[in-house]
This record gives C-alpha cells, sequence and structure tokens, in this order.
C-alpha cells in the first residue's frame, strides 16, 4: 500500500500560491456551516516524524475561527490517563456539536509507537483495534465527520529532515529519540503503519494517504480531501433516510425470557441475623479496599431499578464503612446540554473511577435502553444499536481490569405503592416521591419489557447482570454486598494467580 504512493509528486511554488487562499476559505466556510448545522469534526493527522503535521496544522488554523476548533498534540500518556482504558484521555477531548478536534497524533499511537518500543505486545493490537474501530464507529453513528489522513515521506527523506531540524536551535527541541528511533527503524515501521491502516480504514472511516515528500503537495491534497470530506457530510445532512420500519417491542419476543418473573421476591433475611451478616459482610468489604488499593484494581458497581426499589439504601449500606477517600457516588439524571452535546457514553466516560478506587453509580448509560426508550427520548434506532455499543464499552472496562458489578434491583407492584404511600405520608421523604415516579409506574409493563431485554442482551461473561430480590431491604443490602466482596474477591485472585505465573 504504501510503497505504491508516488512520493515525487510536488507543486511549484507558483501553483500552491494559486490554490492554498481559495482551498483555506472553503475549508473556513465549511467549518463555519458544520457549526451553524451542529455538525461535530474530527481531524485525525497520523504518519511520520517530519511528515509537516506541524505546518500543516498551522495552515489550517491561520484562516479558522478559533472559537470553532482545538488541536490536541497527542504526547505520552500522563500518569492520571495510564488509569484508565487507553481511550479515555480521547473521550475527554471529543468536539461538542458543530465544533472541530484536530489530534496531532491520535489513539493510533498506540498500536504504532507504543508497539515499535515493546509498550503494547503484538497480542493485544487485536484487541487495540477493535476498540479503535469500536470508537470510530460509534462517533460516526452519532453523527460525528471523522476525517483520517497518513503523511507518508521515503526514508531518504525522513532522515534528512531529522537531520535539518536537530541542526537549527529553534527545532532541535522537536526531535525527540523516538523520531529517531522511526527513521532507525523504518522498514519495521512501515510494516506496523501498513497493518494499521488496512485493519482501521473502515468504510465509515477511511485514511486518506498523503504522499508527503513535497510539504506544498501534502497539504493541497489534505485541505481538498478534508473540504470534500465536510461537502459529503454536509450534504448527508440533507438528505431524509426513511427509517426502517422495525418489530413492535411492546412485548417479550419468543426467544426471550421473563427473567424478572423467575426472581423470588420472597426471600428474606431473619431480623435478629440480618444486622450480623450485614456487618460481616461490610467488615470484609474494607479489608477488600486495602488490597484494592495494593493492586490497583478500578472497581465500579453500577444499580438499576424500579423507583423505590431500595437503591439509596443499599448504596448508603455498602458505603458506611468504607474509606471515603477511595471511593466515590454518582447520581445521574437528566443529561444537561452539555452533555447532551456529546455521544451518550461521554458522560460516563468522564465519570469512571480510576485505578485503585472504587465508583458507584447510580443510574447508568442504561437509561438509553430503558427510560430513552420508553419515553421515546431516543429513536428506536438508537436504542437498538445501544446493546452493542453498551457491551462494547463494558469489554473495555473489564479488558482493562475493572471489576464491574451491575445491578437491578427488583420489587414488586405492589411493594412499589406501598413504598410510594409511606413516602408521601412521611414528611421527612416527601422529597423523594415525584410526579416522573407516579408516570413511571404507569408504564411499568413497557419498562419490564425494556428492562428484560436490556439484562438479556447485555449479560456477558466479564459483565453479567445481577438481579436483586428486594422487596425485603435487608436480604437486598446483604445481596448487594455479598456479590461485590465476591466480585472483588474472584479478581484479587486472578491477579495474584498472575503475577504467581510471571515470577
Amino acid at each position: 500500500m504504501l510503497d505504491t504512493l508516488d512520493l515525487s509528486l510536488s507543486l511549484d511554488k507558483a501553483t500552491y500560491q494559486s490554490e492554498i487562499d481559495g482551498l483555506m476559505h472553503q475549508v473556513r466556510s465549511l467549518a463555519y456551516a458544520c457549526w451553524e448545522k451542529k455538525l461535530p469534526v474530527i481531524v485525525v493527522l497520523e504518519g511520520w516524524a517530519a511528515s509537516g503535521k506541524g505546518k500543516l496544522v498551522k495552515q489550517m488554523v491561520g484562516y479558522m475561527d478559533p472559537r470553532g476548533f482545538q488541536v490536541y498534540p497527542i504526547l505520552y500518556p500522563t500518569q492520571e490517563e495510564n488509569q484508565y482504558p487507553f481511550l479515555w484521555r480521547f473521550w475527554q477531548k471529543l468536539p461538542t456539536k458543530g465544533a472541530m478536534s484536530i489530534f496531532y497524533h491520535s489513539w493510533y499511537t498506540h498500536v504504532l509507537e507504543d508497539r515499535l518500543f515493546d509498550r503494547v505486545t503484538d497480542a493485544q493490537v487485536p484487541t487495540i483495534i477493535g476498540q479503535i474501530n469500536s470508537f470510530e464507529r460509534q462517533l460516526v453513528d452519532d453523527g460525528v465527520a471523522i476525517a483520517k489522513f497518513w503523511l507518508h515521506v521515503s526514508h531518504k527523506e525522513l532522515h534528512s529532515r531529522l537531520k535539518k531540524y536537530a541542526k537549527d536551535p529553534l527545532t532541535a527541541w522537536r526531535v525527540r529519540e523516538e523520531d529517531w528511533q522511526q527513521e532507525k527503524n523504518y522498514t519495521r515501521y512501515v510494516a506496523l503503519a501498513e497493518e494499521m491502516l488496512v485493519q482501521t480504514s473502515t468504510g465509515y472511516s477511511p485514511w486518506t494517504l498523503v504522499e508527503a515528500n513535497s510539504g506544498r503537495w501534502a497539504r493541497i491534497k489534505v485541505l481538498k480531501q478534508l473540504a470534500a470530506h465536510l461537502t459529503a457530510a454536509l450534504d448527508r445532512l440533507q438528505v431524509s433516510v426513511p427509517v426502517p420500519v422495525l418489530p413492535a417491542q411492546k412485548y417479550l419476543e419468543s426467544t426471550e425470557s421473563d427473567l424478572l418473573a423467575q426472581v423470588d421476591l420472597s426471600q428474606d433475611l431473619p431480623e435478629i441475623n440480618a444486622q450480623k451478616q450485614l456487618a460481616k459482610l461490610q467488615i470484609q468489604l474494607r479489608r477488600l479496599q486495602l488490597s484494592i488499593y495494593k493492586y490497583q484494581i478500578p472497581v465500579l458497581i453500577m444499580f438499576e431499578g424500579w423507583d423505590a426499589a431500595g437503591k439509596g439504601g443499599a448504596i448508603k449500606r455498602l458505603t458506611d464503612i468504607l474509606d471515603p477517600r477511595s471511593y466515590f457516588v454518582h447520581a445521574f439524571s437528566t443529561p444537561t446540554d452539555e452533555e447532551l452535546s456529546h455521544h451518550y457514553l461521554w458522560r460516563f466516560w468522564r465519570q469512571l473511577p480510576t485505578a485503585g478506587t472504587i465508583g458507584i453509580f447510580d443510574r447508568s448509560w442504561y437509561g438509553r435502553v430503558l427510560v430513552e426508550r420508553v419515553e421515546e427520548l431516543a429513536s428506536e434506532i438508537e436504542w437498538r444499536r445501544a446493546y452493542r455499543e453498551i457491551n462494547e464499552f463494558e469489554a473495555q472496562l473489564t479488558n482493562f481490569g475493572y471489576v464491574l458489578v451491575k445491578f437491578w434491583l427488583h420489587i414488586s407492584p405492589e411493594e412499589q405503592i406501598k413504598r410510594f404511600m409511606e413516602r408521601k405520608n412521611d414528611p421527612f421523604k416527601q422529597y423523594k416521591l415525584t410526579e416522573d415516579d407516579w408516570r413511571n409506574r404507569e408504564k411499568w409493563p413497557y419498562y419490564a419489557v425494556a428492562v428484560n431485554q436490556a439484562i438479556e442482551r447485555t449479560t456477558t461473561p466479564t459483565a453479567p447482570w445481577t438481579i436483586v430480590a428486594a422487596n425485603s431491604k435487608p436480604y437486598a443490602r446483604f445481596k448487594v454486598i455479598e456479590t461485590v466482596v465476591t466480585a472483588i474477591k474472584r479478581e484479587l485472585r486472578q491477579r495474584k494467580k498472575s503475577r504467581q505465573n510471571s515470577q
């Protein structure tokens, strides 16, 4: 692929000058149109060291409104960024609707430089490539326009440029030891780049290969392709795509089970033993918190359930004995305007716990396939697509080493109305009962279908659901902590076993 590029292509100064101004004004106009149409844009600039990415960025932004774009030079991850899955830091930098993010290097560094310097093994590459392709597909499905460019130079040109830059006091600081290693290992780096380009040039996010021995040629080609890409993306917004007619989802499909109906809601704990058993588990969890920190294990505990099912009470008992410096509770409600201007998973990526800490989510990304589905806040295409997106998201977490525990707290309609009336009649609890609670209760059958399908379609070996019989609050609280303790112990055994095998 790369060896077929004609690197002798070039432009004389006169031709370059006659084209560059017109192209830049065109790109500026298109960027403004994207802002008006709320079309988010991502530009990825990858390629060899000294291939001209910096001059290209300077050329682009020199004509553009600085309020509408952000340039992100991607260097090695910080200590904080290393405590998350590798895509976490890129989710933080995604553009809002109508804005443009320009990545000077990107997530592809993880399968290029990191691989060249053995920070990533060959065995890890297929998983990383899969995560990158999923990441880009999710963004494109959500309406983001992605333009990716690989700037290619010959071995001779690379050596010449690095040598020239290293001699100039004004540019020497830009030449890293890693850049010289690229030059030294040129043949291997070409092979790594070829493999990456083939596996990540997809129909929804293709690569544009740029012959960059001539800086003028490279800048003109990138700008022309970017203009064409933005024009096509804007044109697609004008096309009315018919929404396919999908099967009704009001009732469970024949291939699915009514998982909620199988739960024994009579499960209870004798009151005389409940507090003692709960206290023993809480002490175990407190001790495990030290091991979590020692082994740098991130733990994410996620609660969903019916209104008044006892999520707050379960979270209170879960955290009662924990060191508050290494856990946090985040309650998710209606997304803000800023959150709505991003992919729906964006706000959850931002709140992930770091390695060695515990994060507790009251509500979660499952809102896309539960409340947003039932209340028609997400289109049918969007919530159906979300099952796959959720499974991909959770796989990235567990592959990184997260202990992910997912709870659905289940109660009967009779128990719910009983608790509603208790809240209504208690001045100290009336604030907990809202109009939404009553409205959601009226749609119980629809929510039951959505819950069953969400649990069945997103239960995986590494991220299973636990349905908790919550008619009895003492039993539910015990079951929650017991499940968390078991999950953490399982991960600790695996970590210890891995350490022993590596020694």
